[in-house]
């Protein structure tokens, strides 16, 4: 069957709906994977993985076709998998394995245990322990709360002919308890000797050494509420309060020094009265813990120590409860500050009457992220963030220079009003599980009682990023999101349509502009172009993907079209050229277009179309490489911006002829007609 204006392979294809096509492209996929196909093959389920970026299904495929055609893949590819359903044993099984194939024992010994509380309480360990234990993990356990006790597991490997027993202690931030118990894996249930209290469980290993159990802490007070006073007064600028600045502290001396460091020097800087608040969540480094008590012995800081790793949640309110006269900035301690940042962000909070909390620009914190919305980039070094930070304060003095309303804060850098924290609640660490999610829930609560949140435009923060979680971090996001979702169902949906509209985008606009012109110009552009790993494991993050790939099996010939745009006048000549090749049913020549594609493209029936990679996406093939994938012998563009030096393109303009082009080309490359 001949389409008038197009061809026939596979013609189903071109007629189909936008989500029929993606159901049919994956069915089509798997066929031509089976087949051996596997160029085609990627470039079908790279078109539904980046329209739908966290869908299982077109991940997994995508991950088995990189799996067989580029191994040392292997590993990025299955964590891309997972973090589309990071509570998915399955995924969290193949990832584990693939990780422990690349040489990354450490990542599988960090993450893997974190796994242990959900399966264990389902009953789907068994498969996870193995793995554990190839990595090294030889003691282990997990523990979760059930009504108000605690059940746990705790899993000894040892040679020991009979059952061997475990010794936990349970602890709060005042009192420890010990308990023996089987270290069998038998399931136990504990009650704790205190209601309404914040529990750890430690194991103690065999020689001796302590190690929490994953699914610690455990809270059981009552989830957070609103007052009945709880709406906006009327508040004037004059009614600012002292702050406390709580960093909450668990491992990396360097980089908590530097945050620290940078607090401490911008202090003489700020009118606004402020005491560092550092809370020790029992830092696995004594290291971190020598040097925090000699800020403390000093008097540069108030020190809190929790004798059990508490998590960021109850860590955090900890440092809230400290001093509860004064306004609080969470800041997270792989940040750092500059000049009067306390100043800029408390007259941004105390601006209007109704604000509960206001967060700076950085370089990786959601949609305060700049230069690209919800996109990280590198941190930038003590002299770029200088230069970055007076920018910003300048843009926002300057006319047209205003704070933007923000659906929630981002919790690396949050000053909050005290009023509020009073009318609403601390974090919620009880429904919430150790860090993440937080401060979404808590600036919905606000919300719900009338607060605002604001983007202070006029300050910038430099942010490392996921140093304490780090792949862990999509675990806990995936687990916290369904609380989230389930006592705010219209959140992530707004989220969504805020970094679809992007009310930022002129300040941000402001600022990249006149950053463009100063001495911070070299970081703006490494932070538009640089691929940011913080995310990923560390043995994945040091693997690069290789600069060029070799080409895939492939049923046909391909010619590239780079960054189309089907609205742009250009976008008449590929047509052109698709109509023409498909009038042509002995060429085995499609077309690969790398970025929109209009349906008149599309029901030509020779065009294999890959989307702009989404702010969701975890880049595996950046546009680049999947030219190297499919093996493209000709790379047609209206604007080569992006293109390496090497790719020599054909230049769409007014001049362009798609049938005399098309003719000298297949007299060059007679390898694209069918045998």
């Amino acid at each position: 069957m001949q389409h008038p204006k197009g061809g026939p392979a596979p013609f189903f294809l071109t007629s189909c709906t936008s989500r029929l096509r993606d159901d049919a492209l994956l069915t089509r996929a798997l066929e031509l994977f089976a087949a051996g196909y596997h160029a085609d093959a990627l470039l079908a389920a790279e078109y539904v993985c980046r329209r739908f970026p966290m869908k299982r299904i077109p991940a997994i495929l995508r991950a088995k076709i990189l799996q067989t055609g580029y191994p040392s893949l292997t590993a990025r590819a299955w964590h891309a998998a997972w973090m589309t359903d990071a509570e998915n044993p399955l995924l969290q099984d193949i990832m584990l394995q693939s990780w422990l194939k690349d040489g990354g024992r450490a990542d599988v010994a960090s993450l893997g245990p974190a796994f242990l509380p959900a399966r264990c309480r389902a009953g789907q360990h068994a498969s996870l322990l193995p793995i554990l234990r190839t990595a090294g993990v030889t003691h282990t356990g997990a523990c979760w709360t059930a009504g108000d006790a605690i059940e746990a597991m705790v899993f000894l490997g040892t040679s020991s002919a009979t059952a061997p027993r475990a010794t936990l202690l349970l602890s709060d931030e005042t009192t420890q308890y010990q308990f023996d118990l089987p270290g069998d894996g038998t399931r136990v249930r504990l009650t704790p000797p205190r209601p309404g209290a914040v529990w750890s469980l430690t194991l103690v290993q065999p020689d001796g050494r302590r190690q929490l159990l994953p699914g610690s802490p455990l809270a059981f007070y009552p989830a957070p509420s609103i007052c009945a006073n709880a709406a906006p007064g009327t508040t004037a600028a004059s009614d600012t309060r002292p702050v406390s600045i709580v960093v909450p502290v668990y491992r990396d001396l360097a980089l908590v020094r530097a945050c620290i460091e940078s607090v401490r020097t911008s202090l003489p800087l700020n009118r606004t009265p402020a005491r560092i608040v550092v809370v020790d969540d029992a830092s696995p480094e004594p290291a971190v813990s020598a040097w925090l008590d000699k800020q403390a012995i000093s008097g540069a800081i108030t020190l809190l120590r929790n004798p059990c790793n508490l998590g960021f949640i109850e860590t955090v309110n900890r440092g809230m409860r400290m001093f509860d006269d004064h306004d609080v900035l969470l800041l997270n301690a792989d940040t750092q500050v500059h000049g009067d940042w306390i100043d800029r962000l408390a007259t941004a909070l105390y601006a209007t009457p109704d604000v509960a909390s206001v967060t700076p620009w950085t370089n990786n914190g959601e949609i305060s992220s700049f230069p690209v919305i919800s996109q990280a980039a590198p941190a930038p070094d003590t002299r770029e963030l200088a230069l970055i930070d007076q920018t910003a304060a300048a843009v926002r003095a300057a006319p047209g220079g205003a704070d933007i309303e923000l659906p929630s804060c981002c919790g690396f850098t949050m000053l909050i009003r005290r009023t509020v924290l009073d009318a609403v609640g601390m974090l919620d660490g009880t429904a919430l599980n150790r860090g993440y999610g937080e401060e979404v829930d808590w600036c919905m609560r606000a919300r719900a009682a009338g607060w605002r949140h604001l983007q202070a435009t006029g300050v910038f923060v430099a942010h490392e990023g996921t140093v304490s979680f780090r792949a862990e971090k999509t675990l806990r996001v995936a687990q916290n999101r369904g609380v989230v979702v389930a006592r705010y169902p219209d959140y992530f949906g707004e989220f969504a349509a805020f970094q679809r509209n992007d009310p930022l985008f002129g300040a941000r606009d402001l600022l990249r502009g006149a950053l463009a012109q100063s001495r911070a110009a070299a970081w703006l552009r490494k932070a538009e172009t640089a691929e940011y790993t913080a995310a990923l494991p560390n043995t994945v993050a040091k693997k690069p993907i290789p600069a060029n790939l070799p080409a895939l099996a492939s049923s046909c010939e391909r010619i590239a079209i780079w960054r189309h745009d089907p609205l742009a006048p250009m976008a008449r000549q590929v047509l052109a050229l698709a109509r023409t090749i498909a009038s042509r049913p002995q060429l085995r020549l499609r077309l690969l277009i790398l970025g929109g594609a209009s349906d008149a493209l599309l029901h030509t029936g020779v065009v294999d179309q890959v989307p702009a990679l989404l702010g969701e996406a975890l880049p595996l093939l950046d546009d680049l490489r999947l030219l190297q994938v499919a093996g493209c012998r000709a790379v047609l563009t209206a604007s080569p911006a992006g293109l390496p030096s090497r790719v020599r393109p054909v230049l769409l303009d007014d001049s362009f002829d798609a049938a005399a082009w098309l003719n000298d080309w297949m007299s060059r490359n007679p390898g694209a007609k069918a045998a």
